[in-house]
């Protein structure tokens, strides 16, 4: 049934913060499709592993094969929650059902409304210039503090922002989710790609960091350029959207709620513009502390959770909100993003099959020998294939590291080129297929989130997505030859 012919009662009681059904059905097919991919090369690669001799790691064959039974692999979304990255699993399937239920509380208690009404009456004569400071906003918080996952707290409000301003889902997907990647992918100070990588490298943090700094500005030019065009594209014809009609409704539904007014609006206002600085203040904190501190570089959404819900509590308490009612709105949200938990799952099942397989370390090695000796050029390329490579099996920054940065290293002295080329590569590699990649669990419920499929991202962002590749090849290649 289409979202345009739904009962108005039906449409006005959905969640705030919902995994769109449809979005979901077609990412868990594809998971599912790549999963049995991974578990048939468990079958056909040589297995083996990389081990530290004499304090050098060397990639050694396993023989004779150790088997890897069909049963474990269809025990694998079950295996997972056991394994090394279980903690990390749980970890943000709390973090995104504490964040629906959540906010399903702020939408049902006016927060939403009250937000939007102030921005919208702020910045009605300046839209665009809005829009560029939402996106250098969102940018910085990945280039500087290596914020991702952390986005999809906002991202809701974003959409709903570019709606009330009259664009589409897009737009606020752009501002939001392709702002946050451009900017983990343009990485100044970023405590995961540029912090853990440099000191796995043995170089410092602020090594070739002008250089990172022209990348970000680059990066944030083709961005505003590349959302100003859709903007421009839709006031023209607002046909060319790929949510026309589903946003129609929303807008008309926004529109109306705006428009409403109530006595408590200015209180509601204040708290919850309490609750998202507080929110922004920790995000901050917890980023920083995180990259001096090593205990603490894993507790940032644990800690945006738990703000979130007892910033939430406290929002009821003063709105005078009674618990029941409260208690309701909060496990609705929850329902709504169960789906994602899901793809989570599944997206971390397939790591687990190639490392159980044993043919992950295959993978790894043969396209690191594939070039060594080879030219600077095809080695600069070659480290940014690899990671491309390996970022659809291991979205994580950190992993990818202890696994790959030795043999980039080396690499890089190999076919002479620096190493601040070399962790550029890897940045660009681990960075920017993030918002590309199927296998990326937070890209999936964004999307999902926001009612937008995944051919229909694919459809809008391919264009961006080829020319991000070829100037960040170029200016790889640029480094290069001025020594960098």
């Amino acid at each position: 049934m289409d979202e345009k012919q739904l009962p108005e009662k039906e449409m006005t009681e959905k969640q705030f913060l919902q995994i769109n059904k449809r979005s979901s059905f077609t990412a868990l097919f594809i998971l599912v499709a790549i999963l049995f991919a991974s578990y048939f090369l468990t079958l056909l690669i040589p297995q083996g592993e990389y081990v530290t001799v004499g304090g050098i790691r060397e990639y050694q064959l396993i023989e004779p094969r150790q088997s890897y039974s069909f049963g474990k692999f269809l025990l694998s979304p079950f295996l997972i929650f056991g394994s090394s990255h279980g903690i990390t699993i749980i970890a943000i399937s709390l973090f995104l059902l504490i964040l629906g239920g959540s906010f399903n509380v702020i939408d049902k208690t006016g927060g939403i409304k009250s937000i939007l009404s102030w921005l919208v009456t702020k910045f009605k004569d300046k839209r665009l210039t809005l829009v560029y400071a939402v996106i250098l906003f969102f940018m910085l918080f990945g280039s500087l503090f290596g914020i991702f996952e952390e986005s999809i707290t906002l991202l809701p409000i974003i959409i709903m922002l570019a709606l009330s301003m009259g664009w589409d889902t897009f737009t606020g997907l752009a501002m939001c989710l392709l702002a946050t990647g451009f900017g983990f992918s343009s990485a100044i100070t970023n405590p995961f790609s540029v912090g853990l990588g440099s000191q796995a490298m043995g170089i410092s943090l602020v090594s070739g960091i002008w250089y990172r700094i022209l990348i970000f500005i680059i990066m944030y030019g083709l961005l505003c350029l590349f959302v100003t065009r859709h903007i421009k594209q839709i006031e023209k014809d607002p046909t060319k959207s790929p949510t026309y009609e589903s946003d129609l409704i929303k807008k008309e539904n926004l529109k109306l709620d705006l428009a409403e007014k109530d006595e408590k609006q200015g209180l509601t206002l204040k708290v919850y513009a309490t609750l998202f600085i507080t929110l922004l203040v920790a995000i901050i904190v917890s980023s920083v502390l995180g990259s001096f501190i090593d205990a603490l570089s894993g507790l940032s959404i644990p800690i945006i959770a738990l703000i979130f819900l007892f910033g939430t509590i406290i929002s009821l308490l003063v709105l005078k909100v009674p618990f029941k009612e409260g208690a309701k709105y909060f496990f609705k949200g929850v329902l709504g993003i169960l789906p994602s938990i899901l793809l989570i799952v599944l997206a971390g099942s397939i790591r687990l099959v190639l490392e159980n397989g044993k043919v992950m370390d295959t993978i790894i090695h043969e396209l690191s020998t594939a070039l060594s000796g080879g030219s600077p050029i095809l080695g600069i390329l070659f480290v940014y294939f690899i990671t491309l490579v390996i970022q659809f099996f291991i979205g994580s920054a950190s992993a990818k590291i202890i696994l790959i940065i030795p043999i980039i290293s080396a690499i890089a002295t190999n076919v002479g080129i620096t190493q601040n080329i070399a962790l550029l590569s890897f940045i660009f590699g681990d960075g920017f297929t993030d918002l590309i990649y199927i296998t990326n669990p937070i890209l999936l419920i964004s999307l999902g989130v926001a009612g937008f499929s995944y051919g229909k991202w694919l459809k809008k962002t391919w264009l961006l997505q080829v020319i991000v590749l070829v100037i960040t090849t170029l200016l790889l290649i640029l480094g290069h030859y001025i020594g960098y």
